[in-house]
């Protein structure tokens, strides 16, 4: 058995040599002493852009740069617009801010400027429940905006529009059809070039049946009445009408206008374009009514055994009978022929009626009232600048006597006295006044005991006496 000798002490100081000698040999071959230290930090670029609601990393270079990286200590300067996090900066809202970063225990800092600018819309999606639509029919096209993310969404204005409004109409996106077809409806977002589109198809509607108002009616020559059609369903595209008359010369129509033109009956008829759909009305037209009824005066005062005749005016012109019967309410007082010719007989009051005769109901009066004759001859007498001292009276006078008659009457005297029957003034001269003429004396009087004026004058014959006091 062989013994193996280890020999541990040579080798040991071997070992050190060799590593001497290698260590020797690699300062010959290079000058350059080994880095120890980080000498400079800087970001890879001065501006970094980042999107309102998104982040993105921030790379820092150091110098010497086969050194390891040291820590990080990171700040921001404005904590509303970004935030950084062991390298990682998010974007708060649009605006600009900055960015430090330092190497810890070194003492050395780089700055980077962050810009977070907003997120635009790219793409406008547009929906809604149903887009086969009836006519007359609304619905509600909503809206979609990508990115989600888009900046402040809320602030977006969107415009509509339709490609055809004889199809649908829009207004904040609430869709009403009008007609029948195709149209797109436009969506825009406002100050930007894009749109959404949505088609709509609107159908048609048949007409199932047409319908009047009225199945039977009566309007006077010269009037009209309006026939209302009603078409079903109310949805119906084509709501074009045609109407007719069966006897155009008894009554015609124009649009559900009809007028009667002369008597007789006929039939209007209706009929819907689409289908065919028919309605009709009988029309019976009727001869004008009298509805009214106006005299010449509404009061008359008249004398014994005067003559005075009405006159009616019948309306409308066009009332096919005007006839009227006459009568009096008191024929003591007034009679009345047919023709309203009044006579009357004695004082009092009657009421004399005009009648209708096709329609009794359509009347008029007047009332007469019956005086004697000479209760038709009216004085007056007025005063001015009048002073009134114990009965002693200065004045201006204007006194009138007036034919209110249906015969002339003739004046005899005019005269002021005095209470005592003494003459101040008189005019003697006749005159005959005729019906509705007045004759008008005037004069001055001084100091004069309760003066008064006297007329007298005669009628048919009589002679009468008028006293009028000067107060």
């Amino acid at each position: 058995m062989l013994a193996i000798f280890k020999p541990r002490q040579p080798f040991r100081y071997g070992g050190i040599l060799l590593l001497l000698i290698i260590l020797s040999a690699c300062s010959r071959n290079g000058d350059i002493p080994r880095p120890t230290r980080i000498t400079q930090i800087q970001f890879k670029e001065n501006l970094l852009t980042v999107a309102a609601g998104s982040s993105a990393e921030l790379k820092v270079l150091h110098s010497p740069s086969e050194l390891n990286p040291p820590g990080y200590d990171w700040s921001v300067s404005d904590a509303s617009v970004a935030n950084v996090e062991n390298g990682k900066v998010y974007g708060l809202k649009v605006g600009e801010t900055e960015v430090s970063v330092l190497a810890r225990g070194l003492g050395l800092t780089a700055r980077i400027k962050i810009r977070v600018v907003p997120v635009l819309p790219k793409v406008l999606r547009l929906q809604a429940e149903k887009t086969s639509l009836s006519l007359g029919e609304e619905t509600l096209i909503t809206y979609s905006i990508d990115p989600p993310e888009v900046t402040d969404p809320d602030k977006l204005e969107i415009e509509w529009s339709s490609s055809d409004e004889t199809v649908c109409k829009v207004s904040g996106g609430k869709v009403l059809t009008v007609g029948a077809g195709t149209a797109d409806v436009v969506a825009q977002i406002k100050g930007t070039a894009i749109t959404g589109t949505l088609r709509i198809q609107v159908a048609l509607v048949p007409v199932e049946s047409v319908s009047l108002n009225l199945q039977q009616v009566y309007v006077t020559v010269g009037a009209g009445t309006r026939l209302v059609s009603r078409i079903l369903p109310a949805n119906a595209t084509d709501q074009r009408l045609t109407w007719s008359s069966d006897d155009p010369q008894v009554a015609t129509v124009i649009q559900g206008t009809v007028l009667g033109v002369k008597e007789g009956t006929t039939t209007i008829r209706v009929s819907t374009v689409d289908g065919g759909k028919t309605a009709s009305c009988q029309v019976t037209v009727t001869p004008v009514q009298v509805e009214r009824i106006i005299l010449s005066s509404p009061t008359l005062s008249l004398a014994v055994a005067q003559e005075h005749t009405l006159t009616a005016t019948v309306l409308p012109e066009q009332a096919k009978d005007k006839s009227l019967k006459w009568n009096s309410s008191n024929l003591s007082v007034a009679t009345v022929d047919q023709q309203g010719k009044i006579m009357t007989k004695g004082k009092g009051t009657a009421i004399i009626w005009a009648i209708s005769v096709p329609h009794p109901r359509v009347q008029s009066a007047c009332q007469v009232v019956v005086v004697n004759p000479e209760d038709m001859i009216f004085t007056q007498v007025n005063t001015t600048s009048k002073v009134s001292i114990n009965g002693y009276v200065s004045a201006n006078l204007s006194a009138l006597i007036e034919n209110g008659y249906s015969v002339p009457i003739k004046l005899i005297s005019f005269e002021v006295l005095s209470h005592t029957g003494e003459v101040i003034m008189g005019n003697y001269q006749t005159s005959i006044i005729s019906p509705s003429i007045q004759q008008r004396h005037t004069g001055v009087i001084q100091n004069v005991f309760r003066p008064f004026i006297r007329y007298v004058f005669e009628l048919n014959g009589s002679r009468f006496e008028r006293r009028l006091e000067i107060e």
